[in-house]
């Protein structure tokens, strides 16, 4: 294979793939249809401009492999500890009932069991390439159905070992069950080296080689052990794309995860488009034209067939309705991994030369929606969502109440989405004795907190029934939405205007412009992450600062108008009042004040600055008595200027 060849289909497929991707763009197709299209066009079905799809097969699998690393970066192993329920019951459930589906499709068209279990092999696989770059892309990955398509799909490839072993036995071979159980002891074996890895010994090397401040040899660095871990996975008959994966979540759990990739994003984006023009040379329009009735057949067997059988797996694990069926249309194409299998089949006589042509005809068109249902996933999950909402009571836990307000509430506050951010609200406005009702679609988030004492419910934000019975946001004093799921928070506040306009909102935006803009309006304050992030960088930063303080809150204030309206806070972060200064500072176990009365700790005497106010265990005292003896986790609000709040803190904290 010659570099001047590959240079040529690199550069045709750039080039058509661009164009492609930037005519699509103007009907609202996403990208990956576009890379798809692109290598339908390109390939030996189509213009025939690169003929011989081996040629690009190499780099489309180091794309795939640099796509999956990148996202094993988001999965550390606590996080994967976390999901491992959904990874055995959710994506095993998946499998399960696939291969149960296929083997009654053909008990109904008299196949063999082996050869229906191949074709329950074949089809309970999904592309994880194209569905985490779809997710990636709209960022659901961290939404409820989001983590439970990446848990299906790490189960999915986690069973490519199994499957492959077991083919030999379904085409009437004679494989040993010994070396079957080898084989499998050799993959866990790998899983725990890669556990042992990830825990004491890459931290470790990245620590040394970061120390060296050379930037190349840390890239290199992490390509090593990517490609060490890709390619032990791979000699084991587990995927390429899983070892990247699990190459990512060893990183993950290391501090130069963002370090790693930031570097590999480059190689990632141009590689990754290789590889979904790749999945488009597959496709012969010749067979399509010769028999469309069974293509089309096929393709409408196997996206309605794992819609169902996916959106019944995140029932099984109690997923709401609407996040179940958006799960289910993540879910419903056949995977890359899928056409190995198929090969492999008709080496061992399990499948027909012609029904294989069929299968990957039909795969590839799957393939092509697949980004195009994930796009609209959230609108068809929630309409269908309405036929399933009657059943949900039947998978939700036995100590979840009914979904009905337990009293009349009045000046109450609504927190929609209950994750960190919604239970550190929650846990706040407890400690104050305030009023307020959590919302949440995950069940055992919500029965752990009832347990521990929060009025929190079961129900989904966005419909005007809950947020009625439940929420009673009519008399609600504001409505505070801390969803991960974007596409979910902006149907939610549109109910709540078009029901309780009069109801102010407060909503978390993940990204700052966008989001904003999507989520705006009459009565809704949006707090962008991103940007109250950076507001509070410049905060810090300027309170390090030597200056006088009027000065410093300027630079703020400026700041905050720079983004707009938006920028500015309805509280301003410190008063400042003839040159004086608020802080408050948390006396720790350790804090030398700890244990001694503010007359003993005599700060105004030692330069230091005045005490307005204390706050203990959620109650807050102005002017506190001198003599007062105080506690670790208490909080005095002190009043001074810069210097005599620095020298306050030296004397209540230490240096």
């Amino acid at each position: 294979m010659h570099l001047d060849a590959i240079l040529i289909d690199l550069a045709l497929i750039f080039g058509v793939a661009v164009a492609v991707v930037l005519g699509l763009a103007r009907v609202g197709l996403p990208p990956v249809a576009g890379y798809i299209a692109a290598g339908i066009l390109v390939g030996p079905g189509g213009l025939g401009l690169v003929a011989d799809h081996a040629r690009v097969e190499s780099l489309a699998e180091l794309g795939v492999a640099l796509l999956l690393f990148t996202i094993g970066l988001e999965f550390s192993l606590d996080r994967l500890r976390s999901m491992g329920r959904w990874v055995a019951l959710g994506g095993g459930a998946q499998v399960a009932f696939t291969v149960l589906a296929a083997l009654a499709l053909g008990a109904a068209a008299d196949l063999a069991p082996g050869e229906s279990i191949f074709w329950g092999y074949a089809a309970a696989l999904s592309s994880t390439a194209i569905v985490l770059r779809a997710l990636g892309d709209r960022e659901e990955i961290a939404a409820p159905h989001g983590r439970f398509v990446v848990a299906v799909l790490i189960f999915q490839d986690l069973c490519i070992v199994p499957m492959m072993l077991t083919l030999p036995l379904l085409g009437g071979g004679q494989e040993s069950s010994v070396a079957i159980v080898a084989a499998l002891a050799k993959s866990l074996a790998m899983m725990a080296a890669i556990l042992v890895a990830a825990r004491w010994i890459v931290p470790r090397v990245l620590l040394r080689v970061a120390a060296t401040r050379r930037r190349e040899l840390f890239v290199l660095s992490v390509l090593f052990i990517s490609i060490v871990v890709a390619v032990g996975t791979a000699s084991l008959g587990l995927s390429v794309a899983l070892g990247s994966f699990l190459a990512g979540v060893i990183i993950a759990d290391t501090e130069f995860l963002h370090q790693a990739a930031a570097d590999v994003a480059p190689f990632r984006d141009a590689l990754a488009s290789v590889f979904f023009v790749s999945i488009g040379m597959l496709f012969d329009p010749a067979t399509v034209i010769a028999e469309p009735v069974l293509v089309l057949g096929g393709v409408a067997l196997l996206v309605g067939g794992k819609l169902a059988l996916a959106t019944i797996a995140a029932l099984f694990l109690r997923f709401p309705a609407r996040v179940a069926l958006v799960a289910g249309l993540s879910l419903a194409q056949v995977g890359e991994f899928s056409f190995v299998l198929v090969k492999a089949g008709e080496g061992l006589g399990l499948v027909e030369a012609h029904a294989a042509r069929l299968f990957i005809a039909a795969s590839v068109i799957t393939m092509f929606l697949a980004p195009l249902a994930v796009a609209a996933s959230p609108r068809l999950g929630a309409a269908g969502a309405r036929l399933l909402q009657p059943l949900e009571r039947l998978w939700m836990p036995a100590d979840l109440p009914a979904p009905r307000a337990e009293a009349r509430l009045e000046g109450h506050v609504v927190v929609a989405g209950l994750g960190v951010a919604g239970q550190l609200l929650a846990t706040a406005l407890r400690n104050a004795s305030a009023a307020y009702v959590g919302l949440d679609l995950n069940p055992d988030t919500v029965a752990r907190l009832r347990r521990e004492g929060h009025p929190a419910y079961y129900g989904d934000v966005a419909s005007p029934e809950v947020l009625d019975l439940v929420a009673q946001v009519s008399r609600a004093r504001v409505v505070v939405f801390l969803l991960s799921d974007p596409d979910a928070a902006r149907r939610a506040v549109a109910v709540t205007r078009a029901h309780w306009p009069a109801v102010p909102c407060l909503v978390r935006a993940h990204r700052a412009g966008h989001d904003e803009v999507a989520l705006a309006g009459p009565m809704v304050e949006v707090v962008s992450e991103d940007l109250e992030t950076a507001l509070e960088i410049v905060e810090r930063v300027m309170h390090r600062l030597d200056g006088p303080a009027p000065a410093l809150a300027s630079a703020l204030s400026a700041a905050r108008q720079a983004r707009g309206p938006r920028g500015e806070r309805r509280v301003a972060p410190e008063s400042v009042v003839a040159g004086m200064s608020l802080d408050a500072v948390v006396l720790t176990d350790s804090a030398p004040g700890v244990g001694r009365s503010l007359a003993e700790a005599q700060l105004r005497q030692r330069d230091g600055a005045l005490v307005v106010a204390l706050s203990r265990a959620g109650c807050t005292v102005a002017a506190p008595d001198s003599q007062e003896k105080l506690r670790a986790g208490d909080v005095l609000f002190l009043a001074g200027t810069r210097h005599q709040l620095h020298r306050s803190r030296e004397i209540l904290c230490g240096a």
